[in-house]
């Protein structure tokens, strides 16, 4: 492929792999591609409410597996996936059937998102409205990464994170840490997040909630209060890399140690 190509995946077009069924079931289109990424290049998706599953690999390419679901074949086809696909860039695009004018008319119309992405790259923006979002095994530079409603999980993520949930769950797993430094920063405005890290790890950890409580495993003094805050800040373990930051507005912290 031309490190310049714009390649667009239109959606517009016949069913290819839809199938008429009665009133009140699911339509659903299924398409699959596959670009070249450098390892080093940086990825990016904006979706529409449905699930995002994005999985670093050994690969030095985006395979994308996008299942589009509405109830209609209008609606259907009114989702679009326009990738924009260069040799250190992926960048893909979702866009929405239009909004019903009526408040009784059909509404559906999400993309379940299956995406492998070499395991190095940098994830620059992953935006969802509503729905489930994971991202595994990622070491590339950073993570950015935001949902409106639903569940956010990251991992074993060794690279640094930014993630925001608006409302509902946000968690962050590790099955082990690694030496190399990392900052993790994790914000959730209306719900409880979750760490889950190894019982050996060493890390520093500044948890705040502003309307919850804040829990950890690993904290012999337990929770702080400053004013209405529940605050944790404390270092794990001699001369932690790892540094682990979570903010709650209203909801629960909890920092669970994790025995394999």
């Amino acid at each position: 492929m031309n490190k310049t190509a714009l390649a667009v995946i239109s959606l517009f077009g016949g069913l290819l792999f839809a199938k008429e069924v009665s009133a009140g079931e699911v339509l659903e289109d299924v398409v699959e591609r596959r670009f070249p990424l450098d390892p080093s290049g940086t990825f990016s998706l904006r979706a529409i409410d449905g699930t995002v599953e994005i999985f670093g690999t050994n690969s030095r390419e985006v395979k994308i597996v996008a299942i589009k679901k509405a109830f209609s074949p209008e609606r259907l086809n009114a989702i679009a996936i326009r990738v924009d696909a260069r040799q250190n860039a992926v960048n893909i695009e979702t866009t929405p059937p239009p909004a019903p004018r009526h408040h009784f008319s059909d509404r559906s119309g999400t993309v379940e998102y299956t995406i492998n992405i070499p395991q190095t790259a940098r994830i620059a923006r992953v935006e969802l409205p509503n729905g489930e979002l994971v991202i595994d095994g990622m070491r590339g530079a950073s993570i950015a990464a935001s949902l409106g409603s639903g569940q956010l999980v990251t991992h074993n993520c060794f690279c640094d994170q930014t993630i925001h949930v608006n409302q509902g769950g946000l968690s962050v797993l590790f099955d082990w840490l690694e030496e190399d430094p990392i900052t993790i920063e994790g914000v959730i405005e209306d719900g409880n997040a979750v760490a889950l890290i190894p019982t050996d790890a060493t890390f520093h950890l500044h948890a705040v909630a502003k309307q919850g409580h804040v829990s950890s495993d690993f904290s012999p003094m337990g929770t702080g209060q400053r004013g209405d805050d529940s605050e944790i800040s404390e270092a794990i373990g001699d001369a932690p890399a790892t540094k682990l930051t979570f903010r709650a507005g209203e909801g629960n912290i909890h920092v669970s140690e994790v025995i394999w």
